[in-house]
């Protein structure tokens, strides 16, 4: 198993939740076989698995936002606080935050946790990703090679 993974949460048939699975796919041919990528559908005890298996995660998934559509932040699981208690952000049984604090919990969290989250507007069964959301994703894919990390593992490489 690898030290970095990228994994895109979300749904391919359910509209902007499909957005980080785009993102991985933007990704899958610029990125050394070094660093894993992985499409999930934000299962907590496989999202909790990843957490205790690699060093360095980076979680790609679109969420429900007051953010204008296609807006995305780039967030520190492990240093900012992530909100727990709001359900409604998330189209997946738990959240991502609960995942995060059960992990913490249980002392299993990676040593790098950086989450991109992206503002989506439309979650229906079927639709595309909405234009806002598909203009942002070279970006987000641009952001990840980006990262210290994954740019130190593609200079070994």
């Amino acid at each position: 198993m690898s030290e970095i993974i990228v994994v895109g949460i979300g749904n391919p048939a359910r509209g902007d939740d499909a957005a980080g699975w785009a993102v991985i796919d933007k990704l899958e041919k610029r990125i050394p076989e070094e660093i894993e990528l992985s499409k999930q559908r934000g299962d907590f005890s496989a999202l909790m698995e990843i957490f205790a298996s690699h060093d360095s995660v980076y979680l790609v998934d679109a969420c429900l936002s007051d953010a204008p559509p296609g807006s995305w932040k780039r967030l520190d699981g492990l240093q900012e606080a992530l909100n727990v208690e709001k359900k409604e952000t998330s189209t997946h049984a738990l959240s991502i935050p609960e995942a995060i604090a059960l992990s913490r919990e249980l002392d299993q969290l990676p040593k790098t946790l950086i989450i991109y989250a992206i503002a989506g507007s439309s979650f229906q069964i079927t639709s595309g990703l909405s234009p806002a959301v598909a203009g942002k994703i070279e970006s987000i894919a641009r952001s990840i090679l980006n990262e210290k990390e994954i740019q130190a593992c593609m200079k070994k490489v």
